[in-house]
């Protein structure tokens, strides 16, 4: 990893691939089928439309470090994947693609395979780009919350003006100067003005009077658009709800996507994380008069500690917090309100279907870790692709279990209300990580007994066990702390425009 963090190939390549994903960020899906009618009713559209200054510029900051993160794994990882999947799948040393990664510019190669410049190219690689792109916009409601909430306006906005007069009087309205000063607060008036512009002609009272009712309508949806989008563009989001007030209809149902809260945990978990990956290898010797008489066989220590340390932090924290953060993201701000009543069989039915995908995730994370294992330690070739897949089942599935059963318990946390209150729970902290410790020591002890064939070893037990406790706590924090936000902001809207000015006392 030093290599690779000194090369200059691989900070080119990072630089790249941001210039890349910040235009690539500023792009829409103009394919989505459900907003396509959208994308011809204002030109030249991009995402920063649809998102307040700042919330835009801290999600491109999120998107953005996932990448970076993305791609450091990919260099780190992938040579390993590819060496460790040609040894598995050809059951022979080969010694030739080492040789070729050496050869050539690797990390400029996996840039250009991002972003679709690689010759040969690595199929379907270049599509993760806009997959994430998607992933992201879709998050923040890019651009289908403001396209949802302005066809909600509309479609009650018409039933409201029951006759062709009140229709006509209200599109008169939206011109005048009298409706711009009142929208002012929240709205950005020269990107309304421009768009009003664009329309003068179809605006102009004498055509409106000869405009059939579905002319009228279109036009009507249109300018209900370019409001949602002038109001989000200066206000964000919450300027929807005072639109909704001037306009006189009912206000949008926040989406509240806890975007603050995953970029603050991630920078938890990093810090985390990269504390440990110092402390484990510290703290060799005490694990060692723990060990007794026996060596340290699973414990980092000597010249490869960091090393080692890092493939244990991967292999055992890393997919707990990706399950974790499946959950989260998965689940409505309302869950803790509309399923408090539930029983745990009640609510492990209710999310069977997100558990499963978390521990297929799990299941499928893990066998990746165990072909980058085999590149990375180059241990003897396996006899047979099918045994040796087969042969780690049961110690995959056992270790989707760990993560399986955490998230069960951060469901219950969650749907029992205990997120009401700031703060963790510290009888849930107990329960989570005596979770962790049994679920960890019975995986601890089935690869000692079945994969290694040692009957107990004190060193690989402990760092199971840690890892796998310290990833649980970290994910009941994180839980706490978005969960509750996102309770909070969903009980009490923050106001949609400041204050109005008062004229000073002469």
């Amino acid at each position: 990893m030093t290599e690779l963090l000194t090369s200059t190939q691989f900070w080119l390549g990072v630089f790249l691939l941001t210039c890349f994903q910040i235009g690539k960020y500023g792009e829409l899906d103009e394919q989505d089928e459900d907003l396509r009618r959208w994308f011809g009713v204002i030109p030249n559209l991009r995402a920063r439309h649809f998102l307040g200054l700042r919330s835009y510029v801290s999600t491109l900051v999120l998107f953005l470090l996932l990448t970076f993160a993305a791609y450091l794994l990919v260099c780190l990882l992938s040579p390993s994947l590819i060496s460790g999947w040609l040894r598995v799948t050809e059951g022979k040393e080969n010694t030739g693609f080492a040789e070729t990664i050496r050869s050539v510019p690797y990390p400029l190669f996996i840039a250009a395979a991002f972003m679709g410049l690689a010759n040969p190219a690595i199929p379907g690689f270049s599509k993760v780009a806009n997959l994430m792109r998607d992933i992201f916009h879709d998050l923040v409601g890019v651009p289908r919350l403001v396209a949802n909430t302005a066809t909600d306006f509309s479609v009650e906005l018409w039933n409201k003006l029951s006759t062709s007069d009140a229709r006509l009087a209200q599109l008169e309205e939206w011109t005048k100067l009298d409706w711009q000063n009142k929208i002012r607060d929240y709205a950005d008036i020269a990107f309304y003005q421009t768009e009003l512009s664009r329309r003068a002609d179809e605006l102009n009272k004498s055509n409106l009077s000869t405009s059939s009712e579905k002319e009228i309508k279109a036009l009507l949806e249109q300018i209900i658009y370019v409001l949602s989008i002038a109001a989000v563009r200066k206000g964000g989001g919450a300027a929807l709800r005072g639109l909704a007030k001037d306009l006189g209809v009912r206000e949008p149902r926040s989406k509240n996507v806890p975007v603050r809260g995953l970029v603050a945990g991630a920078l938890l978990s990093i810090v985390a994380l990269t504390i440990l990956w110092f402390a484990i290898p510290l703290a060799a010797p005490i694990v060692d008069r723990l060990n007794g008489e026996q060596r340290l066989d699973f414990w980092p220590d000597g010249q490869d500690a960091l090393k080692t340390s890092g493939i244990y932090l991967l292999a055992q924290a890393i997919p707990i917090l990706l399950a974790a953060t499946i959950l989260i993201i998965s689940l409505s701000p309302n869950s803790n309100t509309e399923d408090d009543k539930l029983t745990l069989r009640g609510i492990v039915e209710k999310y069977s279907l997100t558990l499963l995908t978390i521990t297929g995730v799990v299941f499928f994370f893990d066998y990746a870790q165990v072909i980058s294992d085999y590149g990375i330690n180059s241990p003897a070739p396996p006899e047979s692709p099918v045994r040796f897949f087969a042969s780690w089942i049961p110690f995959n599935a056992l270790h989707s279990v760990i993560s399986l059963v955490l998230c069960v318990v951060l469901l219950n946390y969650i749907v029992r209300g205990e997120i009401r209150t700031p703060g963790v729970s510290f009888f849930y902290l107990v329960i989570v990580s005596t979770a962790a410790v049994i679920f960890s020591f019975l995986y601890a002890v089935a690869r000692l007994r079945f994969d290694f064939g040692k009957p107990l070893a004190i060193d690989y037990i402990i760092i199971i066990c840690l890892l796998n406790t310290v990833a649980a706590a970290i994910s009941l924090y994180l839980s706490q702390c978005i969960c509750h936000r996102r309770l909070m902001k969903s009980v009490q809207p923050e106001n949609t425009a400041p204050p109005p000015k008062t004229a000073a006392a002469p």
